[in-house]
């Protein structure tokens, strides 16, 4: 377990867990914040919505009310003599300034030849000794007796659809249920009207002299019924049957009936001689809006308001079209709301007030409240998450990558110790033991000396090399060297790289050759580090070539445009496996099998790689050659 968290691994592991803690509780943060931005705009958007939505809706509203108001409101100032087809003039000036007797004018109902709204089925009136009735509606005898008059001014109101209305509405709906509706039966009277009435003559006809009665002067008497005559419409005179009052009170009931039947009255001679017209003061409620419902189910919509006469009751009204009414008020609003409804409002209190209208029972369902959600774009709450990733990551990256330095650090550190030992020891060993067999007297033949010597020599220069490139590597780490720029032939750079390393390739069994195509081209550059990359290229081209058949190594030169040349070592061995070509300049790496076939530290390429870099060239690894090329390409004037 401590073996496998030590290493890559377990930095690898330890990081990836840090990097998810890290991960974790700022994305946890990000995503509760961004939340609660979202539900904040939502809800900014949300309330913005609803006013505005509030807004349409009372301009909605205010639309719809003024437009009933405005209908509505001349049909309850109309006059209550207007739900009589013909009905007599209260006041009439003859042309010499005289009044006409009363009841001899006549006026035919506006409700008859007015335009009205399709929506306005029916103008009606009922009571309970009558029923139902309508201006708009006539008798066969009062239509011929108006047929002259109707030349003169058409009757488009009264037409069969309304009559067949009436009938329907008489069957389906008892006057009672009108008559006792409680909102109408509580409406205050708010208006006071004067109709023209029939008075009876009978009192006329009775000049006996009314005996008082036991104990009540006959005077006084006399003044209460002269009073209740002419509060009642009549004119007093002396005379009066045993019961006055009484046959006065049902003259004013047969006075009411007649009046009733659409002032059919008015233009009977025989009735006329018996009775006298006269004025009886009314009063009448506001128009008020009902829900009725009819016998087979319907809900019929009217407005109605209740008449007063004396102790009579009656109600007049209109009969609405509601489906058509429906539609027409949906249109009036569909600007402002697409989606809205109107729907009936059939309970004494509103469940939504502010969507109901004030002259209709209805009310107005705008539909779905459409919110649209702004984008929020960078927010300073959105920004500082995006820096704090930002932070985060970096820190991360700072962490992963000082890990991974300390990681490879302490591994190089390994493997440079590792490599180091082992090859010190194997020079030190041989240098040991022939110095002790040389010291020792055990070799005598002379040859065997001097072989001896020889290896004693290679090995010391092998131990040298190891110590001048691990020096070399620790002075590159620590300082940028000086560089010794000068002019220099191509032909005496690789003469000079020829001369040191022939001897020493075929101590290997390798053969150099030198390719100059450069001729005798001069260049400007630090001609020992050339030659020292030359060296590391060349001697690992004869270590990890061993056992190839070819034994030849090149060393070529040319040029590569007009600014730049390139020197090329390339052998004939097992060359680089693509996995490492990468890896193998990097320092203390060593190919897989670089144990096996050569010893050396790792730090040859990775010196020759820095060195051509301080020369402002480039050194690389060329694919797809029989065995390993390395290029090097440089400038003709190195940067000093």
């Amino acid at each position: 377990m401590r073996h496998w968290l030590r290493g890559q691994r377990g930095g690898l592991a330890a990081f990836l867990a840090i990097a998810a803690l890290v991960a974790g509780g700022l994305g946890w943060v990000t995503a509760a914040a961004l939340r609660l931005e979202a539900e904040r705009i939502e809800a900014r958007a949300r309330a913005q919505a609803e006013a505005q939505h509030y807004d349409k809706l009372r301009l909605a509203l205010w639309s719809l009310d003024s437009w009933m108001y405005h209908v509505l409101g001349r049909e309850e100032s109309r006059p209550y003599n207007h739900y009589s087809a013909v009905y007599a003039l209260s006041l009439a000036l003859q042309n010499d300034g005289n009044l006409y007797p009363p009841g001899s004018v006549l006026e035919l109902s506006p409700l008859l030849s007015t335009e009205l709204p399709d929506w306005m089925l029916l103008h009606f009136q009922v009571d309970q000794e009558s029923g139902w009735g309508s201006p708009q509606v006539l008798s066969r005898t009062l239509r011929q007796r108006l047929a002259n008059v109707a030349a003169r001014t058409p009757l488009v109101n009264a037409t069969a659809q309304r009559e067949q209305t009436l009938a329907e509405l008489a069957r389906q709906l008892p006057p009672a249920r009108l008559l006792s509706h409680p909102q109408l039966a509580g409406a205050q009277p708010t208006f006071r009207d004067n109709i023209m009435v029939w008075a009876s003559k009978a009192l006329e006809k009775n000049e006996a002299i009314l005996n008082p009665g036991p104990g009540e002067p006959a005077a006084q008497q006399q003044l209460m019924l002269q009073d209740l005559a002419n509060r009642a419409g009549y004119n007093y005179r002396r005379g009066f049957k045993d019961n006055p009052v009484q046959e006065q009170i049902d003259d004013l009931r047969l006075a009411f009936g007649n009046t009733f039947h659409n002032g059919e009255g008015w233009f009977s001679r025989a009735q006329l001689r018996n009775w006298c017209s006269a004025q009886s003061s009314i009063t009448l409620s506001p128009m008020l809006p009902l829900w009725l419902t009819a016998a087979d189910g319907r809900e019929l919509l009217v407005v109605a308001r209740r008449v007063r006469i004396d102790e009579k009751q009656v109600c007049q009204g209109i009969l609405l079209d509601w489906p058509r009414l429906q539609k027409l008020l949906t249109a009036e609003v569909n600007s402002l709301f697409p989606a809205a409804r109107i729907e009936p409002m059939r309970e004494p209190t509103p469940p939504h007030p502010e969507r109901t209208m004030t002259a209709l029972p209805l009310q107005l369902d705008p539909g779905p409240l459409v919110c649209e959600i702004p984008e929020p774009g960078w927010t300073p709450l959105r920004i500082g998450l995006a820096l704090a990733w930002a932070a985060a990551l970096v820190a991360l990256a700072a962490v992963g990558l000082g890990g991974w330095s300390l990681i490879d650090l302490s591994e190089r550190r390994i493997r440079f110790v590792s490599a180091v030992t082992h090859e010190l020891r194997t020079p030190l060993t041989t240098l040991r033991l022939y110095l002790d067999m040389l010291t020792g007297g055990l070799v005598r033949d002379e040859k065997q000396k001097e072989e001896y010597l020889h290896t004693l020599n290679a090995e010391a220069e092998r131990l040298n090399r190891l110590v001048g490139n691990v020096l070399d590597f620790s002075r590159l780490e620590n300082q940028t060297p000086q560089l010794t720029i000068g002019p220099v032939a191509v032909a005496d750079l690789l003469e000079q790289v020829r001369s040191t390393w022939q001897g020493r390739c075929q101590d290997a069994g390798k053969e150099l050759i030198v390719e100059n195509a450069l001729g005798e081209a001069v260049i400007a550059t630090d001609v020992g580090l050339v030659q020292q990359i030359l060296a590391n290229l060349i001697d690992n081209a004869c270590k990890y070539s061993r056992s190839a058949a070819d034994r030849r190594v090149w060393l070529r030169a040319r040029a590569n445009g007009s600014r730049r040349w390139v020197v090329e070592v390339e052998d004939r061995g097992p060359g680089v496996a693509p996995r490492e070509r990468r890896s193998i300049f990097r320092p203390f790496r060593r190919g897989r099998d670089a144990d096996v076939t050569a010893g050396g530290v790792g730090l040859g390429l990775a010196l020759a790689q820095r060195w051509a870099a301080l020369l402002g060239g480039r050194l690389t690894l060329l694919p797809g050659s029989a065995g390993a090329c390395f290029r090097l390409e440089l400038p003709f004037q190195s940067k000093g």
